[in-house]
């Protein structure tokens, strides 16, 4: 191992046992969701709300991205169908499409400033706070999930992209990827 892998002040880890839902409705339908699946739900846009690996993004007014156990996503959805059947929406798995990357260590939010266009200070991207931006080149869907934890989602054909990314730009404090 490196010396800078040692003391790697950024850990990079690909998350791909977790399963990926949108969820396109009004708040009314929304609601419903959350309580038929009995879960938190964010209600101001741009924020999350769950646990780390069982969380849903309010990504605009209408769109809600739900991030779980990838072994859970098919119950969801058989239990959202039919609670939803009579209201206008759209649930889609988009499992296949997106993957996730987690970064942690303290040097983290450096590392995506770097990158990306946003005000990353805890004073304007505080824990729970849910977005789409860009990373580079690449749109991404960026939520902190605690002071030094951060989960990207991105196109799985974007990834690799972003993960080079990622380590050039934190090379300088030094980032270790760690296999799922």
């Amino acid at each position: 191992m490196a010396d800078h892998e040692k003391a790697a002040g950024i850990e990079l880890r690909p998350r791909p046992e977790l399963g990926k839902l949108t969820l396109r409705a009004t708040d009314e339908v929304a609601k419903l969701a959350a309580d038929v699946l009995g879960r938190p739900w964010p209600a101001a846009i741009n924020r999350a709300a769950g646990e780390v690996d069982d969380r849903t993004l309010r990504l605009g007014p209408d769109e809600f991205l739900m991030l779980v156990a990838r072994t859970t996503v098919a119950g969801l959805v058989d239990r959202l169908r039919p609670a939803l059947a009579d209201h206008h929406h759209a649930l889609v798995d988009v499992s296949a499409r997106l993957t996730a990357l987690e970064l942690s260590g303290p040097m983290v939010r450096q590392a995506l400033a770097a990158a990306c266009p946003l005000d990353l200070h805890d004073s304007s991207f505080a824990v729970d706070a849910a977005t789409r931006t860009m990373l580079g080149k690449a749109e991404i869907v960026l939520d902190r999930l605690a002071a030094d934890r951060w989960r990207l989602a991105v196109n799985r054909s974007l990834a690799p992209y972003v993960e080079a990314l990622l380590h050039e730009a934190g090379r300088e404090f030094g980032v270790r990827t760690r296999s799922p």
